[in-house]
């Protein structure tokens, strides 16, 4: 017989996701409990909607007193806890109700919480195993100001990992707001440490909110006090080496990084994600190898223990898909278009692989129609898939096939105004100079990209020497009234423009470390060496002699090897190399091609 459910919550100014969390369990609770700690929107009216039991209390800075005033309320045998950003798995409803016919009164649940974080996508998820469910009236409390524990000082009890999902989107939420948050949280906690400056959990959570709002530094320094005296059966050991040996990978100190891989590995050989990373750090070293090997580890572990987990995807498809990205550098096509379907087979809905994939059939000279077939197979949602499409033919240079597809994008939805742009990069490296200028006209001011559209039009307008009317399209700007960095972009273009009619030109910038105006200067000489005007190229060029950036013959080097032209790219390489100092990993690759 199932057991009566009390869900349990605690909630401030929730109305943009309380709907959302409600929604996800009214049919799996018999009874909602909120407690509302000071909300000044309609949160206590959206709770009432669904039935709810609501219930005031003054927020005093501590979580566990508000979590432990919700327990008090509850009436039902057992008490489900969510948060108000939280959704209950819908595909779990049934593995939840199977639950609560044989549940364990001495068992606390702990359910997978699958953090979102960035953009709401399904493959940027972090993964917690939480106390979500447990006994009601059977000695539970919570303590802790901000990451409240759940304890029993009456009873001994053990915990069991299930595996039914619950979606956590705080992460997701305005920047502002979170990194508000975590600064009040920072003081609570240096607070906390203050009171008791042996806690190590406090101080693993005080390196959890620095890494938040990416003080990686800062986060690694509470991390470390967290560390003296490592205990590896505390319950957030794993976490704590996992989080260690992310700072310091985000820092790029990867010897560090592998130190406390390999300290880990001892304690938690089942931890995935500690060989996910060394294999990252291996292959950034330049180690395929040993890199290799860390991530055929993570795929032989495939069935990661829930304590271990942290990462989603770490033992399947995000360790695939840095095998085939390894194979890409190797230039082993074969094995790395294995490694991409594999990708695809273990997540579907993961499509960035297709970039690997159409590279590949370039790299092996497939004809266009077999090549599109080769693509289309791996979509199952045209129309609406057509800009992916598109994006990957874009991506390898076919630029006229892109045009193809998002053509027939256009046809059969319509296309959205951030899409118009996307166009025009398509049909202006497809040398249609007249079709893009008449074009333009679907992008209006309040369009993003309504300046960059405009600065196209100015590059087509040279192009077929039309200079006057690349002149009228300049005229039209008011260079103050233009935001920073399109104000720097336009006068780089009024620059070009005086070049290529031989007016007299001003030097940009005399700063060696101002970059701003650089990708501006390889965009317009991109464009133009993608249509072969090999002359206005050529003074496209002397836009560089404006600026002082010392990465420019890099770039340059860079941009000659992508299109073809093998000899200049090394010859640029060197002068980098032999004037500035200046090489990295993607140029000294090209140095190896051999010469046509």
């Amino acid at each position: 017989m199932a057991c009566e459910i009390s869900l349990c919550m605690i909630v401030k100014d929730e109305k943009q996701n309380l709907s959302r969390c409600l929604e996800s369990v009214k049919d799996i609770v018999d009874e909602m409990i909120i407690v509302d700690i000071g909300s000044t929107d309609n949160t206590v009216e959206i709770a009432k909607s669904y039935g709810a039991k609501a219930y005031c209390l003054q927020w005093c800075n501590n979580f566990s007193v508000a979590m432990n005033e919700s327990l008090k309320y509850a009436t039902k045998d057992w008490i489900l806890i969510m948060n108000a950003d939280d959704e209950f798995c819908k595909e779990d409803k049934e593995k939840f109700k199977m639950l609560i016919t044989n549940l364990d009164e001495t068992t606390v649940y702990l359910f997978e919480i699958m953090c979102y974080f960035g953009i709401q996508s399904s493959n940027n998820l972090t993964i917690n195993l939480n106390p979500r469910l447990f006994k009601n009236n059977y000695g539970y409390s919570y303590e802790g100001v901000i990451y409240s524990q759940l304890i029993n000082n009456d009873h001994s009890i053990k915990e069991k990992g299930e595996f039914i999902k619950i979606y956590h989107y705080e992460c997701l939420g305005d920047g502002l707001i979170s990194k508000n948050k975590s600064k009040r949280n920072i003081t609570i906690l240096e607070e906390e440490i203050k009171k008791n400056p042996q806690s190590k959990f406090n101080y693993f959570n005080l390196g959890n909110e620095y890494s938040s709002i990416n003080n990686e530094k800062k986060a690694l320094e509470s991390y470390y006090k967290a560390y003296e005296e490592f205990d590896e059966t505390t319950s957030f050991g794993p976490r704590l080496i996992e989080r260690i040996v992310m700072s310091n990978y985000n820092l790029e100190y990867y010897n560090k990084a592998l130190g406390f891989i390999e300290t880990g590995l001892k304690y938690y050989s089942q931890c995935t994600d500690l060989y996910y990373f060394k294999g990252l750090i291996l292959s950034i070293q330049d180690k395929p190898t040993l890199a290799i090997k860390a991530f055929e580890k993570c795929i032989e572990m495939r069935a990661t223990p829930l304590i271990f987990k942290f990462i989603y995807g770490t033992d399947g498809f995000k360790a695939t898909y840095e095998l085939a990205q390894i194979y890409m550098k190797l230039k082993d096509y074969d094995t790395a278009y294995d490694y991409c379907i594999q990708t695809i087979r273990l997540k579907p809905d993961y499509l960035v692989p297709l970039y690997n994939i159409a590279h590949i059939l370039k790299e092996k000279q497939i004809p266009m129609d077999e090549f599109k077939k080769s693509i289309e197979k791996f979509f199952t949602d045209f129309p609406r898939e057509y800009f992916i499409a598109a994006d990957l033919f874009y991506m390898e240079g076919y630029y006229e096939t892109a045009l193809e597809y998002i053509n027939k994008y256009e046809i059969e939805t319509g296309i959205p105004e951030e899409l118009k742009f996307f166009k025009i990069k398509c049909l202006i490296r497809s040398s249609k100079f007249d079709e893009c200028i008449e074009y333009t006209k679907n992008i209006f001011q309040d369009n993003l990209y309504y300046f960059q559209a405009m600065m196209y039009k100015i590059i087509c307008y040279v192009i077929m020497n039309k200079y006057e009317l690349a002149l009228k399209v300049i005229s039209g700007f008011n260079e103050n009234k233009l935001l920073y960095h399109n104000k720097k972009a336009f006068q780089v273009y009024r620059q070009f423009f005086n070049i290529v009619t031989d007016k007299p030109t001003s030097t940009l910038s005399e700063d060696e470390n101002e970059t701003s105006y650089t990708s501006t200067i390889f965009e317009i000489c991109e464009i133009i060496l993608t249509n072969k005007e090999l002359d206005k190229f050529e003074k496209s060029l002397d836009l560089l002699n404006l600026i002082s950036d010392k990465s420019v013959l890099l770039q340059l080097g860079k941009l000659y090897n992508k299109h073809g032209y093998i000899d200049m790219a090394k010859k640029e390489i060197i002068n980098s190399i032999k004037l500035f100092g200046v090489i990295d990993r993607e140029a000294l690759e090209i140095l190896k091609i051999d010469s046509v």
